[in-house]
């Protein structure tokens, strides 16, 4: 081959990865949104997302800068609300709660105990050092100081620290709230009253049909409310239970005949009736992520009409079947609304606003298509299909 042939083939190869690089460069993935537009025989509608640069992972546990070094337990506190005085993600406490082997059930801090930031092979946790009720000094491997004499000593569970206000709970911990329809269909229900009142109350006697008297002769009433339909999928997830009130058993039979010992609102006819079972009541939940990364949204509010704050409950349209559990806390975004730019030069040209994450919730209650949570924190009212995901 020629000098001027072999020039020719070297300037051809060369052009020729020149147009290779430019071609890898047209197709390589973009960080930023497409911008979409219709035909120009239609009107013109583009829309652009917002240009939000990706973050970068973050480590997984982040103390606050100006965290306490030390910190008393306050009554009426919890392990959430202590948490997030020396954590950024309060969900984290179980990763960095030191639990001291010496110390009788460690999860259990009461009002008046110390507790502080220790360094345990080299890294941060928070650890119980002084128990506020004797004032015993823990030594730093958490073993108790003490001087040997016989004593006595009878503490009530409910006087220590729970991990979230269970009184903000207690009535969707202990009564169902949600009901299938075949459960709905079998359910007793209440057909008259002794004293044949259109709505009852405290103190009536009622006469409830197709009763199951072998528990414990207790029972609560409620009233099959709204059902609770999937806002994505139409699906129905379940019926919305609305409590009533709690009866004793007087006496067994088809009619029974049951006393209402409390009641929150008046009893109807055909109000539903189901045994009392407190043996699952939970009192220690112990927040954490999911396991994977799930998506979905606000379908009901608990005892509110447009909005909710903290401490509050909402229901989402994701279960147990979502692989969602007790204890899994979501992210709360507000979807970003879609505005018209008029600065640009095609007509209604929109842009989407970034979503904007406006809260924080606990599952305290998972069924199988749908849960209850709790609102743990809430930079705005929380509203109906404000999107729910793993933080």
């Amino acid at each position: 081959m020629s000098n001027h042939n072999k020039r020719l083939l070297k300037h051809g190869l060369f052009i020729f990865a020149g147009l290779m690089l430019l071609s890898g460069c047209s197709t390589s993935k973009q960080p930023y949104a497409v911008v979409e537009s219709t035909d120009s025989e239609q009107s013109v509608n583009t829309t652009i997302e917002a240009n939000i640069t990706p973050q970068q992972p973050r480590e997984t546990v982040i103390y606050e800068p100006e965290h306490p070094e030390t910190y008393i337990v306050q009554k009426g506190d919890t392990l959430w609300d202590i948490s997030a005085n020396f954590l950024r993600d309060p969900w984290f406490w179980p990763e960095i709660w030191y639990k001291n082997p010496q110390v009788d059930n460690p999860h259990l801090i009461y009002p008046g105990d110390e507790l502080a930031i220790v360094y345990i092979g080299g890294e941060k946790r928070i650890q119980l050092i002084r128990r506020g009720e004797t004032g015993q000094a823990l030594s730093s491997t958490g073993m108790k100081i003490v001087k040997l004499s016989p004593r006595i000593r009878a503490q009530s569970i409910d006087a220590s620290i729970p991990s979230i206000p269970i009184e903000s709970i207690r009535q969707l911990l202990e009564k169902p709230l949600i009901i299938d329809e075949e459960d709905l269909a079998k359910a007793a229900y209440v057909l008259d009253s002794r004293s044949n009142h259109l709505a009852n109350a405290i103190n009536d006697t009622l006469y409830v049909r197709k009763l199951d008297t072998k528990g414990n002769g207790r029972f609560q009433i409620f009233r099959p409310n709204k059902p609770l339909i999937d806002t994505v999928t139409g699906e129905v997830l379940g019926y919305e239970a609305l409590y009533v009130a709690e009866a004793k058993l007087e006496r067994g039979g088809d009619p029974a005949s049951v006393r209402v010992t409390s009641s929150s609102r008046e009893i109807l006819r055909d109000d539903r009736v189901l045994p009392i079972d407190n043996s699952n009541l939970e009192r220690d939940f112990f927040p954490r992520p999911p396991k994977q990364e799930v998506r979905g949204t606000i379908i009901s509010l608990l005892d509110g009409i447009s909005q909710l704050g903290q401490y509050q409950t909402v229901a989402i349209n994701l279960g147990l079947r979502d692989g969602i559990s007790t204890g899994n806390v979501l992210a709360v975004d507000r979807v970003g609304k879609v505005i018209i730019d008029r600065n640009e030069e095609e007509k209604d040209f929109q842009v989407k606003l970034p979503d904007e994450r406006i809260g924080l919730i606990m599952v305290i209650r998972a069924y199988d298509k749908m849960s209850f949570a709790l609102i743990m924190e809430a930079h705005e009212p929380i509203r109906l299909n404000e999107i729910v995901h793993t933080p």
